[in-house]
């Protein structure tokens, strides 16, 4: 049986080899923020945050938003992870160049409207604050409930450049919002490989959710620390719970993020979600030792 076992989770490698060379950002949450994969550490802000069963548990209450953070300030309550400065850009510049994926398993609390799950980017009021950024100022961003009322709430995955419109994946009137109290699995694909504007491909729960959509005017996601006329800063903010704008913090349990400087594929959203937090899918070079081990005890066996 353990063979079986073995050799079905080596035949699953041998099909994702390319995604598991580009991970190159990896925090399981057991106890920390720290990066298994790079050196980019994340830092817990706040005080209201928690590690329990291999989760990350920002308890954020009502009320606390994300400029409450601003200019250094620390509230009683509230909490946030704050990563390296350009952790999502330098992704964006390695391996497929133009490419970087954000891949999250989370569990929503409570779902309130334009908090911001993951956001990397600036605001107008630059380093560490969230002041909002229409127009200049770059960002991405996956919001696990839009504001636009009703049953239009919804996941939004949305990336803003300069001078006009945000682009943006979501299902509009569907209220497909994430789901309180049950774990999803958020995959989201930013793709400018072939040139800008390049694309936004978003794998909820290992099927696509809404349609591909265009990155918004001219965003250049390797290049975002140059690309802006009004702002040279780039993704001085990279934030788990946090948004570029004052909206709400998020209050959810986070087992596991990573990066990935590659754009994943319906496949790799697929196998990455069989295998789940803190499972990574087998090295094909793990698998070719593990089967010259069992050949070798069999050949024993046989002598």
């Amino acid at each position: 049986m353990r063979r079986q076992l073995l050799f079905g989770a080596c035949a699953v490698a041998l099909l994702a080899t390319s995604t598991q060379a580009a991970l190159v950002h990896r925090y399981s949450f057991e106890s920390d923020a720290s990066d298994s994969v790079g050196s980019a550490d994340g830092v817990i802000m706040g005080n209201t945050a928690s590690f329990s069963g291999g989760e990350l548990i920002l308890d954020n209450p009502d009320g606390v938003g994300s400029a409450a953070f601003n200019d250094g300030a620390v509230p009683d309550t509230g909490a946030f992870v704050d990563f390296p400065n350009h952790l999502f850009s330098q992704a964006a510049a390695a391996d497929q160049y133009g490419a970087v994926t954000v891949e999250l398993w989370v569990t929503m609390d409570v779902n309130r409207d334009w908090s911001a799950l993951f956001s990397a980017g600036s605001s107008s009021a630059l380093e560490g604050n969230s002041a909002g950024g229409n127009d200049h100022f770059p960002y991405v961003q996956i919001i696990p409930r839009t504001g636009d009322g009703g049953a239009g709430n919804d996941l939004r995955v949305t990336t803003n450049g300069v001078a006009g419109p945000e682009g943006f994946v979501d299902e509009p009137g569907d209220g497909a919002d994430l789901t309180s109290g049950v774990q999803e699995h958020i995959v989201a694909v930013f793709n400018q490989s072939g040139g800008l504007p390049g694309t936004i491909t978003v794998f909820r729960n290992g099927v696509q959710y809404g349609d591909v959509a265009m990155i918004a005017a001219n965003l250049d996601l390797a290049a975002m620390a140059t690309a802006f006329p009004v702002t040279t800063a780039g993704d001085v903010n990279v934030w788990l719970g946090r948004s570029q704008w004052p909206d709400a913090l998020v209050d959810a349990s986070i087992a596991e993020m990573r990066i990935y400087s590659h754009a994943l594929t319906i496949n790799d959203a697929i196998q990455n979600g069989n295998f789940g937090p803190n499972s990574l899918v087998p090295e094909p070079a793990t698998c070719v030792l593990a089967a010259l081990g069992i050949a070798v005890i069999a050949w024993r066996r046989r002598a």
